[in-house]
């Protein structure tokens, strides 16, 4: 059993080494704009993030994660060939939305699952989910060699078939025997599917909370620009599909290594310092992303995803961890991953496609220059006010 996860976690993630590089690409041969396809792209992040909690109040009604999880997948087939093959951009949209849609519910589902498997097998549920970045690794290695020589990206249905149906007999077959546990988070804790208005409102009342997000919004914009958009500035740049590929395997990689340090260093009381350490490694890379034109030079800055992405995202799960009651901490993830992902993804995908078309590249990234500037800043006061006064800093304080 604890080799078929760790098969299903590679085989799931494979996935993302498909649709993160190759989708930018599918929509530009297809005849989308940037500002189109940097919307779009993230505009489907944006309305899954109001799918996930349906599913998660739907497994829990049912007590099982499996059955929902294969409804979603099928879906996501479905979405996915219709999306490959069409050349109608109104059934293009249609099919992208419902992708991720369906698709997004799926990563929670099977973490769910994950973790009630892992704990009857005696295994932890970063072992597992390890796997994940490295199937993620491998297909985008196979793939930088292969992916012209297989036609490009008229071939995604059919590199991206095999992979689906693997992750779909795994699924059929897989035992979901005992009931379904509360879902966890990246650390380990208990978290709450149960999202609501009135959570939010209580959640949001807290000052620190709320400046928080806004600072982890203002980070978000730049690096979900930088999803959707990178495969298209290192193909004008003149980046072979390879390139792009490698770019993506890169970033992946580093994630295991950035997973692997930030649990050796992070300390509940320097976790404001790090992250405006952090935000202003950030602004070097977007810096970097400005004026460096050499697809290979973009390969190996990629690797910078351990210390800017990862790390915020590791330190943003302690801190709302830390300063939130333990019952309103699944909730308040909730919300963090609301902003991240979806607001500030489709702020950033939005603008930084106009960005994009209409003044040039490096305006796409002297926006992240400036936003990672601000969060910097922000983070770095905060701490500072923290060390005078021995207390978290309020929207008063600011």
């Amino acid at each position: 059993m604890g080799r078929l996860l760790k098969f299903l976690q590679a085989l799931f993630y494979s996935t993302n080494a498909i649709l993160i590089p190759y989708l930018p690409l599918l929509l530009q041969e297809r005849g989308f704009n940037s500002i189109e396809t940097g919307t779009l792209l993230m505009l489907g992040p944006f309305l899954a993030m109001f799918a996930q909690p349906l599913a998660g109040i739907i497994s829990d009604k049912l007590k099982a994660a499996r059955p929902i999880l294969i409804v979603c997948w099928i879906a996501t087939g479905v979405s996915s060939y219709v999306l490959f093959t069409s050349h109608h951009h109104g059934t293009m949209v249609a099919s992208l939305l419902s992708l991720y849609i369906f698709l997004m519910p799926t990563v929670s589902l099977l973490d769910a699952l994950v973790v009630k498997n892992a704990s009857r097998l005696g295994e932890s549920y970063s072992s597992l989910r390890m796997w994940g970045s490295v199937g993620f690794m491998i297909t985008l290695l196979v793939l930088s060699q292969y992916f012209e020589i297989w036609g490009g990206v008229y071939s995604l249905t059919w590199i991206f078939a095999p992979i689906w149906i693997g992750v779909f007999l795994i699924l059929w077959v897989l035992q979901e025997s005992q009931p379904l546990s509360e879902p966890k988070d990246n650390g380990g804790a208990a978290a709450e599917s149960n999202l609501n208005l009135t959570a939010i409102r209580k959640l949001l009342a807290d000052p620190r909370l709320l400046v928080f997000l806004v600072f982890i919004f203002i980070l978000a914009m730049p690096h979900r620009m930088n999803d959707a958009l990178l495969s298209i500035h290192m193909q004008n740049l003149g980046a072979t599909s390879g390139q792009i590929s490698w770019a993506w395997a890169v970033a992946g990689g580093s994630e295991i290594i950035g997973f692997f340090v930030m649990a050796k260093l992070i300390r509940a009381e320097r976790i404001l310092g790090m992250l405006a350490v952090s935000a202003l490694l950030y602004t070097v890379r977007w810096v970097l992303y400005m004026y460096i034109t050499d697809p290979w030079a973009i390969v190996f800055l990629q690797a910078t995803h351990a210390l800017t992405y990862v790390a915020v995202w590791v330190l943003a799960i302690e801190y709302v961890t830390m300063i939130l009651p333990r019952s309103m901490v699944g909730t308040g993830q909730a919300i963090l991953s609301m902003v991240f992902l979806g607001l500030g993804g489709l702020a950033g995908g939005s603008l930084g496609g106009a960005l994009q078309q209409h003044v040039g590249e490096s305006a796409m990234y002297a926006m992240g220059v400036v936003c990672a500037g601000i969060a910097a800043l922000g983070f770095y006061i905060w701490t500072v006010r923290n060390r005078q006064t021995g207390k978290e800093l309020t929207t008063s304080e600011l």
